[in-house]
């Protein structure tokens, strides 16, 4: 037995997805956000971990579209938001359900994607541990971090409208010239 405790990459990628689970998805929910109506869109695990995605509509035209990863051999929790303005207009997400939505993370639609960083909300990944209790510490705070940022995703939405405008779309993410 080792001096430190190491988790495997399999336990890491676990507790990070159950962190998301119990924390980002609700915070998400409470601001509005669902489970992605798109054919194509993932929600759940994958080959090499899991990848979520959730929509909301913002007044009717907008659609906000948060996009996690949480892959093996990798600390992080990774977040990002794109907005596009979808035309015609759409009254509620189930009226995009089943469509393809592969268009809205190609280019050029995925040119506005803008991961969550450093300069607005804290690291969203396991820091470095030395104990199997330091490690639940760590995934501890990391769910808090998730909850609180998540929670304030409004801020986020804000930040991005002031470094990009929403390219429009089609309901399934062709530009519209």
């Amino acid at each position: 037995m080792g001096l430190f405790y190491t988790a495997s990459p399999k336990e890491l990628l676990q507790i990070r997805n159950k962190i998301f689970l119990d924390f980002g998805i609700p915070s998400l929910k409470k601001n509005g956000f669902q489970k992605s109506p798109f054919s194509t869109s993932y929600f759940g695990g994958f080959q090499f971990g899991y990848s979520y995605e959730l929509c909301r509509l913002a007044d009717r035209a907008e659609l906000e579209v948060i996009t996690v990863y949480i892959v093996r051999g990798d600390r992080w929790i990774q977040i990002s938001l794109n907005i596009f303005k979808i035309e015609p207009k759409a009254d509620s997400l189930s009226q995009l359900k089943g469509l393809e939505g592969i268009k809205f993370a190609l280019p050029p639609c995925s040119s506005s994607d803008m991961r969550f960083n450093c300069d607005m909300f804290r690291d969203h990944n396991i820091k470095s541990y030395y104990t199997k209790s330091g490690l639940e510490k760590r995934a501890s705070d990391l769910g808090k971090i998730i909850e609180t940022d998540l929670s304030n995703i409004d801020r986020f939405v804000k930040r991005w409208h002031e470094i990009y405008q929403p390219l429009t779309t089609t309901w399934e993410g062709v530009p519209v010239k």
